[in-house]
């Protein structure tokens, strides 16, 4: 069970609301987005934002009723305070908190940590002693199902904060639940510490980052900054604090920044940050994808109204893989005839389905192109595959990747362990 808060109240008019935000998100740098019916402050990464809903009582003129909350886990106690002290800068009257930590009223915030957060972490890693030893695989703790899945490494388990040996979380936890909770929470302070900041860098380096040149893409550029910038501040307020610095000073070198940390203690980690630098697994409906999580996400938009999602390595050089997913009305699905004219056209048996993958030679723009083109159906759903290569050379990488392709359910989900004190 996830710890949070929830809330009721009214407001005189969402513009007021609006401009209140604005002003207390920029004195936080905190971030705001803003809908029709309500908006979002985030606060931090891991779900750490203040939601707001609202609609009229009755004249638009007002008031207007609200409602919103904040879900604190797994991002940790200091989001549950921010939230908190945010909702009273807000301008909500006849405000109700549902808080089950009580810190709402009290605003205890260490007997908050005591009483919930650390039995709510003991939680986890109670499982974590369960399964050591017994070769887990596929266990994640707090992990957004709706990303990508790293590399399986039996009796590890994959967090938001970094891949961990079983065993190793067992040990801080003995060491004091507050070591551990330093680690494992991204925000386990009362304010944006250097702990915080640290914690921030470790996160994006573990699950955002691409390992790939600043110059890459926008996106590349701004997460590697961000993690430079991160770490550099939490060096300037706590010089003692151990770092990441050997990926601080690859990232460095990928963004073509000096760098700049003084001499300082190092992080220890059993595993070098990044699930993004090895192979990570998509899915598409019930199709399981595994592709380097150094590609960059996107979604292709046909004329004809459909699309398909596409992954590339922002190079020009890798294949460009796109995917598109169909679903018969009723019945089974059944391959096509599409790819009876290609070549080395062949068949794999799967888990819940089937695929028949062949290659052929296209143009595109004058230059002559390689496409492997693969089919999969999985009960009602056919999916459509092809990875685009500027060489014959990337058809074996291809056919490597499609060899790597399953299928799973429509109810199958990968486990993820929840605290349910």
């Amino acid at each position: 069970m996830s710890i949070g808060l929830t809330f009721t109240g009214t407001i005189d008019h969402p513009k007021r609301l609006l401009e209140t935000a604005k002003v207390l998100a920029e004195e936080r740098a905190y971030r705001l987005s803003v809908g029709e019916n309500g908006l979002k402050v985030v606060m931090c990464p891991l779900g750490g934002e203040l939601g707001i809903l609202w609609r009229p009582e009755g004249d638009p003129s007002g008031p207007w009723l609200v409602r919103g909350g904040c879900m604190s886990t797994p991002a940790g106690a200091g989001l549950h305070r921010a939230a908190a002290e945010l909702l009273d800068s807000l301008p909500i009257h006849d405000l109700t908190v549902e808080d089950e930590t009580g810190f709402y009223c009290c605003r205890d915030f260490q007997r908050m940590k005591e009483e919930h957060f650390y039995p709510w972490l003991r939680t986890l890693v109670d499982v974590c002693r369960q399964e050591r030893g017994r070769g887990a695989s596929s266990m994640q703790l707090c992990w957004d199902l709706g990303q990508y899945a790293p590399e399986d490494i039996p009796d590890t388990v994959v967090t938001p904060m970094g891949r961990f040996r079983l065993t190793e979380l067992v040990e801080l936890e003995e060491q004091g639940i507050e070591t551990l909770a330093g680690r494992f929470f991204l925000w386990n302070g009362r304010t944006q510490d250097a702990k915080f900041y640290r914690n921030r860098a470790i996160h994006a380096l573990w699950e955002e980052c691409c390992f790939a040149p600043s110059s890459r893409s926008l996106e590349d550029a701004a997460v590697n900054r961000s993690i430079l910038d991160d770490l550099e501040r939490a060096s300037k307020m706590d010089p003692n604090l151990p770092l990441p610095r050997r990926a601080y000073r690859e990232v460095c070198g990928l963004a073509e920044r000096e760098p700049a940390l003084p001499e300082g203690p190092d992080l220890e980690e059993e595993f070098a940050p990044g699930y993004r630098k090895g192979l990570v697994t998509y899915g598409v409906g019930t199709l399981r994808l595994t592709l380097p999580g150094s590609c960059l996400y996107g979604w292709e938009q046909w004329e004809n109204g459909g699309g398909a999602h596409l992954w590339s390595d922002g190079t020009g050089e890798g294949p460009v893989w796109r995917v598109s997913a169909y679903r018969m009305r009723e019945g089974e699905a059944r391959f096509t005839g599409k790819l009876d004219a290609i070549n080395g056209v062949e068949g794999q048996t799967l888990k819940g389905g089937a695929l028949r993958w062949g290659w052929k030679e296209v143009f595109e723009g004058g230059e002559r192109l390689y496409q492997a083109e693969c089919e999969v159906i999985a009960g009602p759903s056919l999916y459509f595959i092809t990875a685009t290569c500027t060489s014959p050379g990337g058809l074996g990488q291809a056919a490597e990747l499609i060899s790597r392709i399953s299928v799973v359910s429509g109810t199958a989900r990968e486990e993820t362990v929840q605290a349910n004190p």
